[in-house]
């Protein structure tokens, strides 16, 4: 038993080491932080409207009539995927 899980901590780990890297990557060689004609800036305003997405985001009301129709539409499959979840770790 003890060697499922070390090679699912193995796998996971691999998996979350390309994760960052491809983020930092992607952070470093597209988006360009430390230029001024990055993605991430706005001439004007500096980063605010990135700020303001983020808030904006943040602020939105999740829980309305369509997330409500999706959950009850594919409830068993959350259910199924929670068991699923629930053997594994147990």
């Amino acid at each position: 038993m003890a060697g499922i899980i070390t090679m699912f901590k193995v796998v996971f780990g691999f998996l979350g080491f390309c994760f960052i890297g491809g983020l930092v990557l992607y952070i470093l060689l597209d988006l360009k932080p430390w230029r001024r004609d990055s993605l991430l800036w706005d001439p004007e305003n500096g980063p605010a409207p990135l700020i303001l997405k983020t808030k904006k985001f943040a602020q939105e009301k999740f829980f309305n009539r369509t997330t409500l129709d999706h959950i009850k539409s594919y409830y068993m499959y959350y259910g199924l995927a929670l068991i699923l979840i629930g053997a594994m770790l147990g």
